[in-house]
């Protein structure tokens, strides 16, 4: 009888390009494209893209491509990569702190206001109003915001744009995005250190969705896994692929081009990577 073995990992082919023309001969173009960080995660590059350089800023990694193009043309980025998801949980059936006790300053680091987590917004500040709002054990505060988020996003579908969590507190329905942005700003707002990451849910059918969730920072356990949408509380499995972390800039570009030589129109074809399981 054949033993199915769950993945270990995965291998992501990408193939995108950009296509562009510009107004003059012989310009320069910058391209900057998000690559996948080593956190929570072991990453190989495989094949690297052609004429890249990898850079690293705070908790991301990225790609960097420049050099003099034609007037018109075609730059492909394709890139092989082997990851390796570090799966971690953290139990719900013991402590993961008060709140009280996560150091002031670090709770005010996180309670910017910024476009998605506008933890200014009148109809988020009422819910700090509510009975729940000020529980300060940590892992009860989660369940119960959890609890709220649910009922509130009444229709969880695919968004043709981003919402911020301040719009779907009036539209009831959102994805992935949605369910994070309402949570990051909930968590600011009481206090709890929370950042954005997004990257790929694999799933069994080795199809690789874009995907968003959140951490939130425990004084007990540090960083912990919160996916709201596909109710995922304290489980980083092999399923999740991380490609960047947001924390001060909520909508970090995966793909954008930087140039200040020419005029440039261009468009980005960004097929899905093709997934190949890793056992």
């Amino acid at each position: 009888m054949k033993q199915h073995h769950e993945p270990r990992g995965w291998q992501l082919h990408h193939r995108e390009q950009v296509f562009f023309q510009a107004n003059i001969g012989a310009p320069t173009i910058r391209l900057k494209f998000f690559h996948y960080p080593p956190y929570r995660q072991h990453v190989i590059l495989d094949h690297p893209p052609a004429g890249c350089t990898l850079k690293t800023k705070r908790n991301n990694t990225f790609f960097i491509f420049q050099q003099k193009v034609r007037t018109k043309g075609t730059i492909s980025v394709e890139r092989i990569v082997s990851i390796y998801p570090q799966t971690q949980t953290v139990p719900m059936h013991t402590t993961w702190g008060r709140i009280s006790d996560i150091p002031w300053l670090l709770q005010q680091k996180y309670k910017q206001s910024f476009s998605y987590w506008p933890s200014q917004d009148q109809s988020l500040q009422n819910i700090s109003q509510e009975h729940w709002f000020d529980n300060d054990d940590l892992l009860t505060w989660v369940k119960q915001a959890n609890t709220y988020i649910t009922t509130t996003i009444k229709y969880p579908e695919k968004q043709e744009k981003r919402l911020g969590a301040d719009q779907v507190l009036r539209t009831g329905s959102g994805d992935c995005d949605e369910f994070t942005d309402l949570f990051i700003t909930l968590a600011r707002m009481r206090g709890v250190p929370c950042r954005r990451l997004t990257g790929y849910f694999i799933h069994r059918t080795n199809e690789a969705e874009p995907h968003a969730w959140a951490e939130l920072f425990s004084p007990i356990n540090g960083w912990v896994p919160i996916d709201i949408a596909l109710r995922n509380i304290g489980n980083h499995t092999v399923q999740y692929v991380i490609s960047k972390i947001e924390e001060f800039n909520p909508s970090l570009l995966d793909y954008q081009l930087m140039t200040h030589t020419a005029t440039i129109h261009y468009h980005w074809e960004l097929p899905s990577p093709l997934v190949t399981p890793l056992l």
